[in-house]
């Protein structure tokens, strides 16, 4: 990079641009004041050399490299800021890099939050090939913010709930709950038709630690504890929803067509 000096003789002759790495030009005039000439030219080359070649690398780890570095990243796709800074190509950062590289970044990859008191997590606001991480996820902080959390099995497997907790399934990670229960969920014209209904006591969970997530589908997602588990002792009520069938016009010959209604009982 070229520099060149001004009138004043410490002002490089590029700050004539309008913004440069999302500083103003006042911002750099400012900056290159309190430095001097030298120490603003190698901060400048700093910023471009972590915007050009740290910020992707930083986000292809966030969205594509967690599993190679055993890095937890949340379903949301936040990885705390502190477990990032001690894989190798990112020891030489500190919090306050990771925030200015958020900030300047033209094409806003990445974002950086204080989620707990104390506790800053960042994130790539990209696409990730983790099919369990989705930044459209909302981290559910209060019970009121969703209208119920709700889990369906069938009759076989709460014998097993009923004593073990709802456990995330075969090579899933994140256990699927529901708001509500749809119409007609779970019936079926051909055999009888019976769902087990558990209503899962979000604010006792989330007291407890356990995290939920929320999308605008009024799906909700969890980790369950440390184990992958919603324990028996979270359920606030479990209903056993059965539906049952009423003929109201029949024909055994079959030319004329029989009429069914049907109805959940719970």
């Amino acid at each position: 990079m070229l520099f060149a000096s001004s009138l004043n003789g410490r002002l490089p002759l590029f700050l004539a641009s309008v913004q440069i790495q999302g500083y103003s030009t006042s911002a750099l005039i400012s900056k290159s004041e309190r430095l001097g000439h030298k120490r603003f030219k190698d901060w400048f080359e700093i910023i471009n050399v972590k915007t050009a070649k740290v910020g992707p690398r930083l986000a292809w780890l966030l969205r594509h490299g967690a599993r190679y570095h055993n890095l937890y990243v949340r379903p949301d796709g936040y990885a705390l800021v502190d477990e990032v800074l001690r894989i190798s190509p990112f020891r030489n950062l500190n919090l306050p890099d990771l925030k200015e590289l958020a900030r300047i970044d033209p094409l806003k990859r990445l974002q950086v939050k204080e989620l707990r008191p104390h506790q800053w997590w960042i994130r790539a606001t990209a696409r990730h090939s983790l099919k369990f991480v989705n930044p459209a996820w909302k981290e559910i902080r209060n019970a009121r913010e969703v209208e119920g959390c709700i889990y369906y099995a069938d009759g076989n497997e709460w014998q097993k709930i009923r004593l073990e907790g709802i456990r995330t399934r075969l090579n899933e990670r994140l256990i699927t709950l529901s708001q509500t229960v749809p119409e007609y969920f779970g019936y079926s014209h051909t055999e009888p038709s019976t769902v087990i209904v558990i209503h899962i006591d979000v604010k006792k969970a989330l007291d407890y630690g356990l995290t939920f997530f929320a999308k605008h589908d009024k799906t909700i997602a969890t980790e369950g504890d440390s184990n992958g588990c919603i324990l028996p002792q979270f359920f606030r009520k479990v209903e056993y929803l059965q539906w049952s069938k009423t003929i109201i016009l029949a024909n055994k010959t079959g030319s004329e067509p029989t009429e069914t209604h049907a109805r959940p009982t719970p």
